[in-house]
């Protein structure tokens, strides 16, 4: 019988997954967002099991979820990056008015 012989998997985006969990760690995930980052880890895990037992739906729908909480974790790790940049400004900023207020006598510049 013609085109009988072995079928190519479908594609199931276990790659993907996997990229954008190294990008989330690079991100800073585990110190910013650790829960979703082994979430993460965990969904992929568990991909590549069903994957091996050739269940392709059900590893393509946890590799779409590993993918969807590493993004979430990168979001994290940017947003508590930037909140760590604003907190570092603001206590610059409040050293430096303190500083401009030293040598002034009742509020007058000497």
């Amino acid at each position: 019988m013609a085109g009988c012989g072995p079928t190519r998997p479908p594609p199931m985006g276990l790659e993907n997954a996997a990229q954008a969990l190294a990008t989330a760690r690079e991100a800073g995930a585990p110190t910013y967002a650790p829960l979703e980052l082994r979430s993460a880890e965990d969904h992929l895990s568990q991909a590549r099991a069903f994957a091996e037992k050739r269940h392709y739906e059900d590893a393509a729908r946890l590799a779409k979820e590993s993918q969807a909480d590493s993004e979430l974790a990168q979001v994290k790790a940017r947003l508590g990056k930037l909140r760590e940049q604003v907190d570092a400004a603001t206590r610059e900023n409040a050293r430096l008015q303190h500083d401009a207020g030293v040598g002034t006598t009742d509020g007058e510049i000497q």
